[in-house]
């Protein structure tokens, strides 16, 4: 092997949200291999680098399912936006839906929803809210990156999927990120599409790369990597992948079978 790409939620992360101090070593020793290493995550930039800068190494990251991929030194070098026609058609079909979202730009710290959504102050630490009030706010969207739904009702957020299929299916990627969570991409764009990109870059043959993933959003990653690997007890690890970790993402699943396959 010689890239690994892990998710972060579920996969390489605590239930904390944390990356731990086995993780942030096994990582270290696989770079010290000559081993690169990427991440491939749902998140936003600024989010996901907060992570990158706590393992504190050089590694790739691929945000917003693919939508924007960064090189070792946090430079962007690739994006994939949903232009602002299209987001004003969603957006304005997901009001009259009564659906709620945030949607995300290129930036990585503005994101626009609902007026009178309530949001997470920790998460507005790092984040700029933009209100849509009305018709004419819808109107003035810019494209975005990503669009999100969280739903913790998980029957209905099968029903908004389906939905979005039903009327989107040709101009947007439409994956459950986790139990609560929805995301929309631009069509074609993908951790999988993120992961290619990276191993061209790289001039590494997918069958050299190991990726760990838990949910419907890593599938087409783990599809397309020569070694893919699924977190135990994850949805992931119901799927057709031989691999799975013996440990789960708050046992530092990733580092340990990182630690057994490389013999770090």
């Amino acid at each position: 092997m010689k890239l690994v790409v892990s998710d972060l939620d579920g996969t390489l992360l605590n239930d904390d949200s944390e990356v731990s101090l086995e993780t942030i070593q096994a990582i270290k020793r696989l770079k010290e291999k000559g081993i690169e290493f990427a991440i491939a995550t749902g998140r936003s930039f600024n989010s996901a680098n907060k992570i990158r800068k706590k393992i504190g190494l050089e590694i790739y990251l691929i945000c917003n399912n693919g939508a924007n991929i960064y090189n070792k030194n946090g430079e962007l070098i690739k994006n994939n936006v949903m232009p602002a026609d299209l987001i004003r058609k969603v957006v304005r079909f997901l009001t009259e839906n009564k659906i709620g979202y945030f949607g995300f730009d290129g930036s990585g710290a503005n994101f626009y929803v609902p007026y009178g959504t309530e949001i997470d102050d920790e998460f507005l630490k790092e984040h700029i809210p933009h209100y849509i009030k009305n018709s004419e706010d819808i109107d003035r969207l810019p494209a975005l990156e990503k669009i999100l739904i969280i739903e913790e009702d998980s029957e209905r957020i099968y029903e908004i999927k389906d939905l979005i299929h039903d009327n989107f299916d040709d101009e947007l990627e439409i994956v459950i990120s986790a139990d609560d969570c929805l995301d929309l991409n631009i069509k074609g764009c993908s951790k999988r599409g993120g992961v290619e990109y990276i191993s061209q870059e790289l001039k590494i043959n997918p069958r050299e790369i190991m990726a760990f993933g838990d949910s419907g959003n890593d599938y087409k990653m783990l599809k397309y990597v020569g070694h893919p690997v699924a977190m135990k007890d994850s949805f992931m690890s119901k799927r057709d992948f031989e691999n799975k970790t013996d440990f789960t993402n708050d046992e530092s699943g990733v580092a340990k079978y990182l630690q057994q396959y490389f013999n770090l």
